[in-house]
């Protein structure tokens, strides 16, 4: 089992789960959840990795149990490029000499995505799993106008139930329905421990409705440049039904000069590293194999 810790950074603590049972001189993993999840979600998948990589998986600022300033209002946005930079210092204060290998699961991707993109010198391989993103035509027109694009998953998030009276009731609301549809019940489980927090009255969201919005208002434009920019090994896993990768632009992943493997893999969805965890581990495998030292 992990451990559950807390991490002093130069944002504020954060909440880990470390896995620290490898040799001291194998490859630093840090694992990054998707919007509204948590770390605790990816334990099943990260647990048989353990023995042969470092791993850390962390809260990010506004989810499970990271106690990172995350007030906001109606309508707000948060940066995909902050969660980069809560990323980086987190890294930093883990082990500022390490070379890192990065993976994560929808925003988790994405901002990894970016974090290994700005800090070349830190990270030293990437694994995307699902990463969602505006279609690269579609961000590079609103870059050049500013626009603000529609977002039917923030107003969606926005009206999603915060509170209930004690955990059964959450779970029953949850076990089957919508995203939660192809989840195993272990699955469900782990994202409830540190989802939800005791209120007055109940249990509440640890990610807030206002705040699962605010994230995803926040996604970043700027995947493309970064993708172009990236310069260390890295691989694509996709789901194919509901993928958040559209074929195109899963094309020119496929067609970047780092891409060691772009793979969708049939019959999954977004939820692909739960219903996939070989392929996620295959692809973290692949490009441990392939960094270089820095």
């Amino acid at each position: 089992m992990p451990e559950q810790i807390e991490i002093q950074t130069p944002a504020g603590p954060m909440a880990v789960l470390r896995w620290d049972s490898a040799p001291a001189d194998a490859p630093r993993l840090h694992f990054a959840h998707a919007t509204g999840m948590n770390a605790q979600l990816y334990a099943r998948l990260l647990a048989p990795l353990s023995s042969r990589y470092r791993i850390i998986a962390s809260d990010a600022r506004g989810h499970g149990r990271t106690r990172l300033p995350a007030a906001v209002a109606s309508g707000d946005r948060v940066s995909w490029d902050d969660f980069a930079s809560d990323l980086l210092g987190l890294l930093e204060s883990v082990d500022g000499d390490a070379p890192w290998l990065l993976a994560g699961h929808s925003m988790g991707g994405a901002v990894s995505l970016l974090a290994a993109a700005a800090r070349p010198d830190r990270v030293a391989g990437l694994v995307a799993v699902d990463p969602p993103f505006i279609p690269f035509a579609a961000a590079a027109a609103a870059r050049v106008t500013g626009s603000i694009l529609p977002n039917p998953m923030a107003d969606q998030a926005e009206r999603r139930r915060a509170d209930f009276p004690d955990r059964a009731t959450a779970r029953a609301a949850y076990q089957g329905r919508g995203v939660f549809r192809s989840w195993a019940d272990a699955d469900l489980d782990a994202y409830l421990a540190a989802g939800l927090r005791d209120s007055g009255d109940g249990v509440t969201l640890a990610c807030s409705p206002l705040f699962e919005a605010a994230t995803f208002r926040g996604v970043s434009l700027g995947i493309e440049p970064a993708l172009q920019a990236l310069a260390c090994p890295f691989a694509l896993v996709a789901g194919e039904q509901g993928s958040t990768v559209p074929a195109m632009e899963f094309s020119v992943f496929g067609a970047h000069p780092r891409c060691l493997t772009a793979e969708r893999q049939p019959g999954s969805s977004h939820f692909v590293p739960l219903e996939r965890p070989e392929a996620v581990h295959a692809a973290i495998d692949r490009v441990a194999a392939a960094m270089q030292p820095k």
